[in-house]
């Protein structure tokens, strides 16, 4: 059966004059959609069009993985348009394809969610995009660093001692998580700041969140969840060649049976949920291009389902959080 679609794929690009960074927006549009280029991957949407009338919509606001950019999850931001929802991208200053100076650091972990955090103020303060939103549906999606810093916004309190105990013992074996974990003087830094030796992040605004391929799992402890009471959906990568499964997907899903809404995709690998590659990306990030035994376009389209199915029973008040 062919699914009826109400809207087309509405698209702006730093939304303000002035950003506090890059910002990329998808909305619900009525305007036909043309062609457009992210990062040299061609799609199709209404550039700069007027938002559609038939809201409120919900808002997913998205935080892409370590050393990404706005764009990894356009191809689901279109998705999620043309369904109804607004959604919202910043580019994470100090850890994006063009600066990676802060990528995995302590510091960068306590200010990714504040970026989200602002970029919702930003959008919801929007003269055209705002009055479009519905405030009480507000989700946050993320993908590996990403889906550590939506958990934060859901209120996990991030472990950084957990963090450093785990690195020193397996350092050598996990250079992705380990190479800028904090040491000591971090540590101590973090602790003078803060009071304690966890991050806390929680914005009350999210309602839902979705973590794909999760990321630091290492800094994740049951107290640490005890506060956190949305609906959470883990999509995990059949064969994560990134983030040994141990410590991060399954340590997510260890210490939230019951809690939370796990999947595993078969045939996706970590770098599966980013766009589909182009040549110029095949031949100078080839790393970026595997998957493991399935079409990238149809992992993309597995996504794109759970992912809506879930957001709509969120907003239904079918799946209900703790």
């Amino acid at each position: 059966m062919t699914e009826t679609l109400h809207f087309n794929a509405g698209f702006r690009d730093r939304l303000l004059d002035r950003d506090p960074f890059l910002l990329a927006v998808w909305y619900p549009a009525q305007a036909n959609e043309t062609p457009v280029r992210h990062m040299g991957v061609a799609s199709m949407a209404a550039r700069n069009a007027p938002v559609a009338a038939n809201g409120p919509f919900p808002l997913v606001v998205f935080s892409h993985g370590s050393e990404g950019h706005r764009f990894n999850q356009f191809w689901l931001a279109e998705y999620l348009a043309r369904r109804g929802f607004v959604v919202v991208a910043p580019q994470h200053a100090g850890d994006n394809y063009l600066d990676m100076a802060d990528a995995r650091t302590l510091p960068l972990m306590v200010r990714r969610p504040a970026e989200i955090s602002r970029a919702l103020d930003v959008v919801l303060a929007h003269d055209d995009i705002g009055p479009a939103i519905d405030h009480d549906h507000i989700y946050a999606l993320g993908h590996s660093a990403g889906g550590a810093t939506v958990l934060e916004l859901a209120g996990w309190q991030f472990d950084v001692s957990a963090w450093c105990a785990y690195c020193e013992r397996h350092g050598d074996q996990d250079p992705i998580i380990c190479d800028a974990a904090p040491d000591a003087d971090a540590v101590a830094r973090h602790v003078a700041a803060t009071g304690g030796p966890v991050i806390m992040a929680h914005d009350d605004r999210i309602s839902a969140v979705v973590a794909l391929a999760p990321a630091l799992g290492v800094a994740a402890t049951v107290a640490g969840f005890a506060d956190v009471t949305v609906p959470m959906l883990f999509i995990e990568a059949d064969t994560d060649e990134i983030l040994p499964d141990a410590v991060n997907a399954a340590r997510f899903r260890h210490l939230l049976q019951g809690r939370a809404r796990f999947v595993k995709i078969k045939g996706a690998g970590h770098y599966s949920f980013l766009p589909p590659c182009t040549p110029f990306i095949a031949q100078h990030h080839g790393h970026l291009c595997r998957d493991f035994g399935k079409d990238r376009k149809q992992i993309h389209k597995s996504v794109e389902q759970i992912v809506t199915s879930f957001l709509m029973r969120v907003r239904s008040g079918e799946i209900q959080g703790r």
